[in-house]
């Protein structure tokens, strides 16, 4: 397929030419220099997502992430983990579809893409709580690269141990999410298959599509609650 012009890839993935051009700035498409255009590869387009639901906060976000962990939902009222459940059974009795788990998720954490020497050292550091790629689970970990969380009081003094310095996402080898409270290690299962679906690639998104076909499956659909009174 032909290379696309700004225009092209800006109407393609609906987006502002200006957004498109903050796209090459950062690295995250394939493009050549054609006198004073931009060229751009097609197959570097990151795949286009319906919105599947508004984002939850943080804090609800981490509630449902860990609701399968020790210390489970905690900070939560009584009210909110009741709509929490009847949102998830929801979800759950639709088919649990990918798309909406990742949109409820978006601002679980800030994202940082950056480049390492030794990303393996990275991934080797206590601080360093893999995720994505790098678990074990997903089927994808290299040594080449690092993806996970650390705890964003810690995230300072990680980054300036390890030399890390900012990338493009398409060159950095360490993506570290900065998390606000300390997670389990191994992370539940959720966190790998969000994390996973934040990728573009397609492998990604397989096994983050065959991970919640296998939750939803290992756990049964519970109840149904009556409204509280």
């Amino acid at each position: 397929m032909s290379a696309l012009s700004v225009a092209e890839a800006a109407e393609r993935l609906g987006v502002s030419r200006a957004r498109v051009h903050h796209m090459i700035d950062a690295g995250d498409l394939d493009v050549q220099r054609v006198g004073r255009q931009w060229a751009i590869d097609p197959a570097s387009l990151p795949r286009s997502r319906v919105p599947a639901g508004r984002p939850m906060s943080q804090r609800i976000a981490w509630a449902l992430l860990l609701a399968d962990a020790e210390h489970g939902d905690p900070w939560l009222g009584s009210d909110e983990a009741y709509r929490l459940r009847r949102r998830v059974a929801q979800w759950r009795a639709s088919g649990a579809p990918l798309d909406r788990l990742r949109s409820w998720l978006a601002s679980r954490a800030p994202v940082m893409y950056l480049a390492a020497q030794d990303a393996e050292a990275v991934g080797h550091d206590h601080r360093f709580v893999a995720s994505g790629v790098s678990d074990p689970r997903s089927g994808i970990s290299a040594a080449t690269m690092a993806e996970g969380y650390v705890h964003q009081d810690e995230a300072p003094g990680l980054i300036a141990d390890h030399l890390l310095v900012p990338a493009p996402r398409a060159r950095a080898n360490v993506v570290l999410r900065l998390s606000p409270l300390a997670l389990p290690n191994p992370v539940p299962d959720l966190v790998v298959i969000a994390d996973l679906a934040d990728h573009d690639g397609a492998r990604e998104h397989e096994k983050a599509r065959d991970m919640l076909w296998q939750w939803q499956h290992d756990r049964p659909q519970p109840p149904q609650e009556g409204r509280q009174r």
